[in-house]
């Protein structure tokens, strides 16, 4: 599932994280696990973004929304997702 998701992100929505967050940014999911007590996935994830000017204006916000697009290509969509994502500069 952590594969599927970044390819997800990092190929088939390059476009939409190179207009939200510049040129070359990217996204590295580090963890996806099924929370039990909760009943939800928990998806650990970082994003590494080239214009700093560009993220100041989107934030994490449109991480979030490329995420939950890239979760209904997994067949789990009716699953809730919870995300602790951090970034990095590069």
């Amino acid at each position: 599932m952590k594969k599927y998701l970044t390819v997800l992100l990092n190929k088939v929505f390059k476009n939409d994280i190179e207009l939200f967050y510049g040129q070359g940014s990217y996204v590295e999911i580090k963890n996806v696990r099924y929370c039990t007590s909760g009943h939800h996935y928990s998806i650990d994830c970082v994003l590494f973004v080239k214009d700093i000017t560009l993220f100041e204006e989107t934030q994490l916000d449109g991480l979030k929304y490329l995420i939950e697009e890239s979760w209904r290509y997994t067949g789990l969509d009716s699953e809730k997702i919870m995300l602790i994502t951090s970034f990095d500069v590069i």
